[in-house]
């Protein structure tokens, strides 16, 4: 029977209840129902995206820790929200990328001109996602099952909410989907991968019909470094950045070098390229990601800032984001401050 049958028919809920329960009791990982749940839609909104094709002509890669999760079960922590990138040129339809990047970067105006047409053509696109999003799912004949533009988001913010019928109850989980997109980064190089719910890995329930996806994910070297540029910007931005969701990035680049996902000593262009993108298209006040080409890779923060994101990571701890235990954050941030001073030391970060 098809999963979303049960969704359809309120006399069918309380089944659809057991069977959430029942996945959560045999899944390996011990995974709640409500994380159960919200996985089945995480994956069918994927289907709906690139096997149907609502995502239209434009490269974009499917990266962030859902596809860190789901495309290589690399991280051991649900991540519920859906991290896209459209290919900023596709964005723009500009039939010569190297002279449009030129342009768009040529003095502080024309980036600002950029920003804002690439904001402007963003909004449009998401507006037209959600009403592509909201006729297919008038067909699933689901009530509460609907995409919502977040209007204050300049179209990099698309919410989707589903009916919840899980019993288990988790205050860190949003409940809602959230599609993020980007559209000031590359969507490409990609890598194909197919993705399938974790319900599916339960025996006992083989005989559902559910979701499965072959999606385009970011090319792992792109992914390590978006991730260790991103906690160099938390470290050394000049305003204090909110630590509320914010310690599963540590997690993240943790988990992806100590399992040698990409090497960040010798995917040298993959750093260059998401250096020059962040300092042209996401440059935030008091962040030099021309330093990390240099040597100068901060992976660490300093101990004020510190101690919140710890308190985040345990917050998520006990939230149970996490499949398996996780080891302090201290343990974590310990064998980061040891890799950074290894990339920082090799002869091409000289």
């Amino acid at each position: 029977m098809n999963i979303f049958d049960f969704y359809k028919d309120p006399a069918k809920h309380n089944e659809l209840g057991e069977i959430l329960t029942l996945g959560a009791q045999r899944h390996q990982y011990g995974l709640a129902s409500n994380f159960l749940e919200k996985d089945i839609w995480v994956t069918e909104i994927l289907r709906l995206l690139f096997d149907e094709g609502l995502l239209g002509n434009y490269s974009t890669a499917f990266k962030g820790g859902t596809a860190l999760s789901k495309c290589w079960n690399a991280i051991q922590r649900f991540s519920e929200d859906i991290d896209l990138s459209i290919h900023w040129a596709d964005l723009a339809e500009a039939e010569d990328e190297a002279e449009a990047w030129e342009k768009s970067n040529s003095t502080p105006s024309q980036q600002k001109k950029f920003r804002d047409k690439q904001s402007k053509l963003l909004t449009q696109w998401s507006e037209g996602l959600v009403n592509r999003l909201n006729n297919r799912f008038a067909a699933y004949g689901i009530e509460g099952l609907f995409a919502e533009l977040d209007q204050g988001s300049k179209g990099e913010k698309i919410n989707i909410r589903y009916p919840r019928l899980a019993k288990d109850i988790n205050n860190y989980q949003l409940d809602y989907i959230l599609l993020e997109f980007g559209g000031r980064n590359r969507g490409r190089p990609t890598v194909a991968k197919q993705v399938h719910t974790y319900l599916s890995e339960v025996a006992e329930l083989a005989a559902l019909k559910l979701p499965t996806a072959k999606v385009q994910a970011y090319d792992p070297a792109y992914i390590l470094w978006e991730k260790l540029t991103a906690l160099h910007q938390f470290c050394t931005q000049t305003s204090e950045p909110n630590p509320t969701r914010l310690s599963r990035h540590w997690y993240d680049v943790d988990c992806l070098l100590q399992q040698n996902f990409a090497d960040p000593i010798q995917s040298r262009q993959a750093m260059l390229d998401v250096i020059e993108m962040k300092s042209n298209r996401w440059a935030v006040a008091g962040v030099d990601y021309g330093q990390i080409a240099r040597g100068k890779l901060v992976l660490v923060p300093a101990e004020e800032r510190l101690a919140a994101i710890a308190k985040d990571h345990k917050d998520a701890v006990d939230g149970g984001m996490f499949y398996r235990e996780v080891e302090k954050f201290q343990t974590l941030i310990s064998r980061l401050a040891i890799a950074q001073k290894t990339i920082n030391n090799a002869p091409s970060f000289k």
